[in-house]
């Protein structure tokens, strides 16, 4: 959340207006004659105020949003899979071209780096606490590459790093260091426990 916390925006916030409204009615029936008295008075109540966004709210908007339109790549570490979708179409075409959608079989490191990339696996803090905490997961066959990325320690949910390792999910944009074989997410939104 912090890209979105660090400017004014607007429609993290949504004017609410609510309406109350009571009438009392008062009639009197004359039976023998057919006539009567009525009387109605009301009274309207409005009120106007501005509701705050929770943080969550916004995330599914966005991933919503990005989902609707097909970009994001959906990647599962812990079964070593990238979900065939038109994400997956979109972050191949720099490097396939109009193959792109024929390709049987795709890497991290083929994916376009401008692409939205949601990666599932099991992470481990791999750097102390600090100002950062980077988590990382294993990925390919030898398991000895790692996909990591690296949050905010102040922003983490109660400041707690879990112990051991955790699953987790993550929304970013990622890059590929052709050294190591190691990817690392820029995290857009958020890391999910």
């Amino acid at each position: 959340m912090d890209l979105y916390l660090q400017g004014d925006y607007p429609y993290l916030q949504r004017s609410v207006e609510r309406t109350t409204r009571r009438n009392i009615v008062l009639e009197l029936l004359f039976r023998p004659l057919r006539g009567g008295l009525r009387r109605v008075a009301g009274e309207e109540q409005v009120t106007k105020y501005f509701e705050e966004t929770r943080s969550i709210t916004v995330i599914g908007r966005i991933v919503r949003a990005l989902d609707k339109e097909n970009d994001i790549v959906y990647v599962d570490l812990l079964t070593g899979t990238i979900a065939p979708n038109a994400g997956l179409d979109r972050a191949l075409k720099p490097r396939f071209g109009g193959r792109s959608k024929r390709v049987d079989a795709a890497r991290l490191r083929d994916l376009e780096s401008a692409a939205f990339v949601s990666v599932e696996g099991r992470f481990t803090v791999r750097d102390e606490p600090g100002e950062t905490t980077t988590f990382s997961a294993p990925y390919g066959d030898s398991g000895d590459r790692v996909v990591s990325v690296s949050c905010v320690t102040e922003r983490l949910r109660d400041g707690k790093v879990p112990d051991g390792a955790f699953r987790a999910r993550c929304l970013g944009k990622i890059s590929w260091d052709p050294r190591t074989g190691d990817v690392k997410i820029s995290p857009m939104l958020a890391i999910f426990q």
